[in-house]
């Protein structure tokens, strides 16, 4: 009797839960300072290490658009690089580079 007082339990607990509404998720509301420009998008990643808080890393600051341009594609074409820097930009295309470029030398930090 006991056994199926417990079968019934957990059948009657699995029921119920199948019978629930979902929950609502509240949507994620971005900043009205958000840049979600395609530019700002594609340089997230330049400011994890390059950013104010870089530390040993290079600052980008203060570096024009067309040096920014040429190093980024040094390092896509060197095909023997192993360095980060090499291997992310691989996965970017040339007018890509030159949207980040552009993005960097205009002084975003952050």
């Amino acid at each position: 009797m006991t056994r199926q007082l417990g079968a019934l339990t957990i059948i009657a607990l699995f029921v119920g839960a199948c019978g629930s509404t979902p929950v609502e998720t509240d949507s994620i509301e971005l900043s009205p300072m958000a840049d979600t420009s395609s530019a700002a998008v594609l340089s997230v990643a330049c400011s994890g290490c390059h950013g104010p808080t870089g530390g040993a890393i290079t600052s980008l600051e203060g570096r024009s658009s067309a040096e920014l341009r040429e190093a980024l594609l040094r390092y896509r074409s060197d095909a023997d690089g192993g360095s980060v820097m090499h291997r992310m930009m691989r996965g970017y295309s040339e007018a890509d580079i030159e949207t980040i470029s552009a993005y960097l030398a205009e002084g975003v930090s952050e």
